[in-house]
């Protein structure tokens, strides 16, 4: 049995808040929205796994 691996975002916009993305991507999609975010000005942009029913928790 294969189970998909999803994968979420963390990041700090440039005003200094810290986000996470509100919905989950496959890797591919996480990279392609990883590299937009470090263009618009973000930083500490991760990219993390996500287990089924979890969104990623933004840094403190």
């Amino acid at each position: 049995m294969t189970t998909a691996v999803r994968y979420g975002l963390t990041w700090t916009d440039p005003d200094g808040a810290v986000q996470a993305s509100a919905g989950v991507f496959d890797k591919q999609a996480a990279i392609r929205r990883q590299r937009a975010l470090k263009a618009a000005g973000c930083t500490h942009v991760k990219v993390v796994k996500v287990h089924v029913g979890e969104l990623p928790q933004p840094a403190l």
